[in-house]
């Protein structure tokens, strides 16, 4: 006999008014917002892309995927170059460590704009490491 999972609440972007309220949130930053189909491995997550137009960060479009295995924790992606020391494996930018209190790495409740600046705050550090060789700001120890 299988025992059943245990009962988990559903995920925050479950209600469409929670979905729609972030995109509008976001949408108010100022950059073009749009619903995209989440990645094969997100499925039945929610995602964004984002247009973003930001003074000395090339112009990407970013997308914002929230899985159904963690809601709570976004996977940020980029179109722009590449190269950089803060990116996982799938290409996601490594913006915190995993394992940082709260204080230190986004959470749902800094709502949307903060979590788009923290994007647009990696992209220049990547900018300035491509420019420099040098990672402005704090780094966790990575693995290889």
């Amino acid at each position: 006999m299988r025992r059943r999972p245990a009962w988990r609440a559903p995920a925050w972007f479950a209600r469409p008014a929670a979905r729609i309220a972030f995109q509008r949130r976001l949408a108010a930053c100022g950059q073009a917002v749009r619903v995209i189909p989440p990645p094969r491995r997100f499925r039945g997550g929610f995602a964004l892309a984002v247009q973003l137009r930001v003074a000395d960060v090339a112009e990407q479009t970013v997308s914002i995927v929230f899985g159904p295995g963690a809601p709570d924790v976004p996977h940020v992606y980029t179109d722009g170059p590449p190269e950089s020391p803060h990116r996982y494996s799938d290409g996601a930018l490594c913006m915190w460590y995993p394992y940082d209190a709260p204080e230190q790495r986004w959470v749902r409740a800094d709502g949307p704009e903060a979590l788009l600046g923290q994007v647009v705050a990696h992209l220049l550090r990547e900018q300035w490491w491509r420019r420099t060789g040098e990672w402005p700001g704090q780094e966790a120890p990575h693995g290889p």
